[in-house]
């Protein structure tokens, strides 16, 4: 038995008109660009196509968009740094776009390649993306059925491929790329090289050749670095303005983050939110230790890289490059999102359009406008033992972020317990905004005139302590 095929074109030779077509890959990381570039050049149409995202720049799945070839995205989070291909389309009406939370996006493909036709999860009950669907209750909790995803034909990305079609992944490039391989009538699979059977001890291998039909090698670059192929690179950069004059008294984005990180407990496993939450792992407090969860599969992440050192396959949620703390651990999108649903996190940290005074979150999109992109903080919500939020406490216009019900559509209900804002610390307590700390140099008076919703008090109200970063 031989899986090898000689080219590209070669493997990608049977996907035709109408095929839906499962891409492995997180951004950048893991992502089959070679394959997808073949199927490119052969040019079928009237493509579904299921990944995480809908594509970035003028390359990959952005790339196939742009050639006319793909009529249907089923992906969780269609918005990128450079969206301009999708984008331009789904404004336009000419294709069509099934938003799935990343979480479901990534049972739904497991439970494809598992035989199992519908299952149940919490994630998106009480929001728009749960309507029409069954919903049962199941030891007083709501959950909304969900159906699996299969394919015509799944074309991934690992690393190393013996020709049985045995296969293991480059760090946190497995991501979708194991699940697809299973939900997928045919499997076709770049790797970096191929060995002789038995080449891969059995031990390593991710997935088993039973899940693959096709391989080819396209060898890694001649660095050995994993580059990312669509732009140089992404880097976090924080606000570390110092406080304002009093006219505009408030906390930077970087003392929010500090704030909030003080609360962390030691050896908490922490989930942090694309953007502005990613700060919170910066601060932690001397003797204390964090263990961060991203989505796209790794556990216990650190700092960015010096510059120039990136590897496009070590990155996290906000697919920024990340670096690896001792006793790091790797694993699939499916397995990521067990830890979530299954109560594994203790603290989920994210952004909010709006937060309700009892609890409900709006992050997700401010409207009908627009291309809406929901990522994993509807799973996030449902999962994390506490979800807090940090943000400033009002809107660039002034308008109040906290209020008493959300007039943007919801990512969770009920599921935030402490807001931490650039003028606060609040509690959700029995459907009520609790006040615990607020700048000293700002009264109650003042600071519920900037709340949408009544600020309640039950005790000391401490001074909100303003870092010098």
């Amino acid at each position: 038995m031989d899986k090898t095929i000689g080219s590209t074109a070669q493997a990608v030779s049977e996907i035709g008109d109408g095929a839906t077509v499962m891409i492995g890959g997180f951004g950048g990381s893991g992502a089959p660009i070679e394959l997808i570039h073949a199927l490119i050049d052969k040019g079928p149409r009237n493509l579904t196509v299921i990944n995480n995202n809908a594509g970035n720049g003028r390359i990959g799945i952005a790339a196939m968009i742009d050639a006319g070839m793909v009529r249907k995205m089923i992906c969780s989070f269609p918005r990128s740094s450079d969206p301009r291909a999708f984008t331009d389309k789904y404004l336009a009406g000419e294709i069509e776009l099934e938003l799935v939370p990343q979480g479901t996006l990534a049972e739904r493909i497991r439970a494809g390649g598992a035989g199992i036709p519908a299952f149940y999860t919490p994630t998106a009950y009480g929001t728009e993306l749960a309507e029409g669907k069954v919903i049962a209750e199941f030891d007083g909790r709501h959950y909304v059925q969900e159906r699996w995803l299969k394919a015509d034909f799944a074309i991934v990305k690992a690393e190393i491929g013996d020709t049985h079609g045995n296969l293991t992944y480059n760090k946190a490039g497995r991501n979708f790329n194991p699940l697809m391989c299973m939900a997928a009538a045919k499997t076709i699979a770049q790797v970096s090289s191929i060995v002789p059977v038995g080449g891969i001890d059995p031990e390593h291998v991710v997935t088993p050749g039973i899940f693959v039909d096709r391989l080819v090698a396209v060898p890694r670059s001649p660095t050995g670095r994993r580059a990312h192929p669509s732009r140089s690179g992404l880097r976090m950069t924080i606000d570390t303005r110092p406080i304002n004059t009093r006219e505009d008294i408030k906390l930077s984005n970087a003392q929010i983050a500090w704030r909030a990180a003080q609360d962390i407990a030691d050896g908490a496993y922490v989930n942090l939110g694309i953007g502005f939450p990613e700060m919170v792992a910066r601060y932690q407090p001397p003797g204390r230790e964090a263990i961060f969860h991203t989505e796209n599969g790794i556990l216990n992440f650190g700092e960015p890289p010096a510059q120039g050192e990136e590897d496009w396959d070590l990155i996290n949620a906000g697919k920024k490059a990340v670096t690896l703390k001792p006793g790091a651990a790797f694993f699939h999108h499916a397995d990521s999102f067990a830890m979530v649903r299954g109560g594994h996190l203790d603290v989920a940290i994210l952004g909010a359009y709006q937060v309700a005074q009892n609890g409900d979150l709006a992050n997700w999109r401010v409207g009908s406008k627009g291309v809406p992109a929901v990522g994993g903080a509807m799973d996030l919500v449902h999962g994390a033992k506490q979800v807090c939020v940090i943000t400033e406490h009002v809107t660039k216009t002034g308008e109040p972020k906290l209020v008493e019900t959300c007039t943007f559509p919801l990512t969770g209900v009920a599921c935030i317990t402490r807001v931490y804002t650039s003028h606060a610390v609040i509690d959700i307590v029995d459907g009520r905004f609790v006040l615990r700390e607020k700048l000293a140099a700002m009264s109650e008076k003042e600071l519920q005139a900037m709340t949408g919703a009544p600020l309640h008090v039950d005790g000391p109200v401490a001074d909100l302590v303003v870092p010098k970063l």
